[in-house]
């Protein structure tokens, strides 16, 4: 939806002579962590990256602007870097190279979800020795020229959803219940009958940070942005829906929530703000106790203002959070995101918690970034 971040349906495609369906290479390359003063690690890796998943302390998954996965396996000083390159055939002179703005990672399966029209889910298995048995397939597509998908979670091992801005009147949400092998899109809530609820004028959503979509068991929540601010919440992983309001500005082609995250069925938090105005410190983050059925303001004319990404810290019991965005940098809080502390001024698309909370994993514009956590000062 912003040029900047979100460039229109009218998506490129790349002229690529010849091509086969999916590009592909894998290696090491002679990158080494590069730690700066607050201890966060850095390497280096061209692109735009916006999508982000951690299966471990040393082990994390991207997914970027140019169709490139990237797997990345600490050693010490050294990241192992295996890259995946993927471009989609069109025609015999014609290839589309994808972006990515969403990953997800199932214990036999690499999935991307990719923004503008047509849209495509894009998926790779897993071989014996855990490599990707490559080229990647299209596990779903959608020509319609509204489609713009903006995050897809895993949310067990098999189970997964997607979601994107309305298409035929409601957010756009698929699901797959055989770890993304098959889709099918779920039905706007017409006549009584479940779905998704009719969208609102000028409601989206964001792709800044595959943080539109949250889970805790069977519990799922989606965010939307633009003219109105909505958390969604499903109780059936994803089959039906119910809107609630939030007090986050809205009302503007950039306003509204851009991340979400829960740390139980109950404690969630949004945060946004307005893309134009990114130092607004009101209306931007808010905080739910009772599952998203309403959102309290937090931090009201104080600490950060814009951020696309907000993550809780797993084990903290959803008081430790953290807060990435460019320009703003890095912020911390012990309590839930009443208060907030400025941790650093690198910025960052996206922020992911290995599984036990130890490392924080970064990524955002030609920079992959870790730290330990017990360096965050909690």
């Amino acid at each position: 939806m912003i040029q900047d971040s979100f460039p229109s349906n009218a998506f490129r495609k790349a002229a690529l002579p010849l091509l086969t369906l999916a590009v592909f290479g894998s290696g090491c390359g002679p990158r080494m962590w590069t730690p700066d003063e607050q201890g966060i690690q850095h390497a280096q890796m061209k692109g735009s990256w916006r999508a982000l998943a951690v299966t471990g302390n040393n082990e994390a998954w991207l997914a970027g602007s140019t169709g490139e996965w990237l797997h990345l396996h600490s050693q010490g000083s050294h990241p192992a870097v295996a890259h995946y390159q993927d471009a989609i055939f069109i025609s015999p002179d014609s290839n589309l190279v994808p972006h990515y703005r969403g990953i997800a990672v199932t214990p036999h399966a690499v999935l991307g979800s990719v923004i503008a029209s047509p849209g495509f889910i894009r998926r790779a298995e897993f071989d014996d020795a855990g490599k990707l048995n490559l080229p990647r397939n299209s596990a779903w597509m959608e020509e319609d020229s509204a489609v713009f998908m903006d995050a897809i979670l895993a949310v067990n091992d098999c189970t997964l959803v997607a979601m994107g801005d309305p298409i035929n009147g409601c957010l756009c949400v698929i699901r797959s219940e055989d770890e993304g092998r098959s889709w099918a899109k779920v039905p706007c809530a017409l006549n009584g009958l479940p779905g998704v609820p009719l969208a609102k004028e000028g409601e989206a959503a964001f792709a800044a940070s595959n943080g539109n979509l949250a889970s805790a068991g069977d519990t799922l929540w989606m965010l939307s942005g633009g003219g109105a601010s909505r958390v969604y919440r499903s109780l059936d992983r994803g089959q039906s829906w119910i809107a609630f309001d939030t007090p986050l500005q809205q009302g503007g082609t950039m306003t509204g929530g851009f991340s979400m995250a829960f740390s139980d069925a109950h404690r969630g938090i949004i945060w946004g703000g307005n893309w134009e105005d990114k130092t607004g410190q009101n209306s931007r983050g808010a905080v739910t106790t009772n599952g998203g059925e309403t959102w309290t303001l937090v931090s009201e004319g104080q600490g950060p203002g814009y951020a696309s990404s907000v993550q809780y810290r797993p084990g903290s019991h959803g008081q430790q959070c953290v807060l990435v965005g460019k320009p703003g940098g890095i912020d911390l809080s012990h309590d839930g995101g009443q208060s907030w502390r400025h941790f650093s001024d690198s910025a960052f698309y996206t922020a992911r918690f290995s599984p036990d909370g130890s490392w924080l994993w970064l990524a955002g514009p030609n920079n992959v970034g870790r730290i330990q956590s017990n360096l965050l000062g909690w």
